[in-house]
């Protein structure tokens, strides 16, 4: 459902007003959730543990992924009906040939992971990946647009109007943000970004820059997606993917009960197997900077 506003019009400063009054808007959404979000129950925790791989991309995006790297992520999705494979636009072909005639999608990430990539480059390697049989797209934003003394919104808003129109509605799309690299405003203005552009996910981050995942930012993503929702294009549903440091069922249980609807990770079977008990629980990492 298209938004009803017409924000390829939006100057910088009317961008700022529309910002300003989602940050607003949602103070009394975050609080409710911060009450909620608190109070899973076993039973919640029991029948998410039985479908928690439904939420997994299973993700491989090392630059040096050997082809048989590859080739197990596949065999695994299968073996545990992951949501999808989350990989680089050169493997995206040998995953969908893998992967035909299961459930599992293909995702290819766009623009990774710097995000700093000019527009047209963008747009031509998502029309290549959708080309190989790319289901979903993991798009990263040119957040630097934002860090600047005048944030540059109009900018950055055009770059993702421009991907959304070339993917159609071929594929889901997903924003990266790299909330790391952002403070709270900033991530309230990427999320309002990849709103108006109908992307279908924000997504946290690449994991390879900075922290990954925390159930706050998670929090405030999914409050202002959701407010946006409700304001801008009922009807329309927009949901947040976790990703980055996401390596034990505890972490992955956190990221869905903060508002996550998809979770990025390339700890997806260690993760199902801890949840479901097969496993003794996996170590914890205090270190939850780089990589899934």
């Amino acid at each position: 459902m298209s938004n009803p506003r017409n924000f390829s019009t939006l100057s910088n400063d009317d961008w700022v007003t529309f910002i300003s009054g989602i940050e607003e808007g949602i103070s009394t959404i975050k609080e409710s959730q911060d009450r909620s979000s608190d109070a899973s129950s076993t039973g919640h925790d029991a029948i998410l543990a039985d479908s928690i791989n439904s939420f997994i991309d299973h993700t491989q995006l090392k630059t040096d992924a050997t082809l048989s790297q590859i080739d197990q992520l596949g065999e695994e999705a299968k073996e545990y009906s992951f949501k999808t494979v989350c990989v680089r636009l050169d493997h995206v072909a040998r995953c969908v040939a893998a992967l035909k005639d299961t459930s599992v999608g293909v995702a290819c990430v766009i623009g990774f992971h710097e995000g700093t990539h000019p527009t047209a480059s963008k747009v031509a390697e998502a029309r290549s990946a959708l080309q190989a049989g790319a289901s979903e797209l993991d798009i990263v934003l040119n957040y630097p647009l934002l860090l600047s003394d005048v944030p540059q919104y109009s900018s950055a808003y055009s770059e993702l109007r421009e991907l959304r129109e070339e993917a159609g509605s071929r594929a889901v799309l997903k924003l990266i943000i790299e909330t790391s690299q952002l403070d709270r405003h900033q991530i309230i203005a990427a999320c309002a970004l990849a709103h108006a552009a109908e992307f279908n996910f924000v997504k946290t981050s690449t994991g390879f820059k900075g922290h990954g995942a925390t159930t706050e930012d998670v929090r405030l993503m999914r409050s202002v997606v959701g407010f946006l929702d409700q304001r801008e294009a009922k009807g329309r549903v927009t949901t947040v993917k976790a990703s980055g440091g996401i390596r034990t069922w505890e972490d992955a249980l956190a990221m869905v009960t903060a508002g996550a609807t998809r979770i990025g990770a390339s700890s997806g079977v260690a993760i199902v197997k801890e949840a479901q008990g097969k496993t003794a629980r996996v170590k914890d990492l205090t270190d939850r900077s780089g990589g899934y």
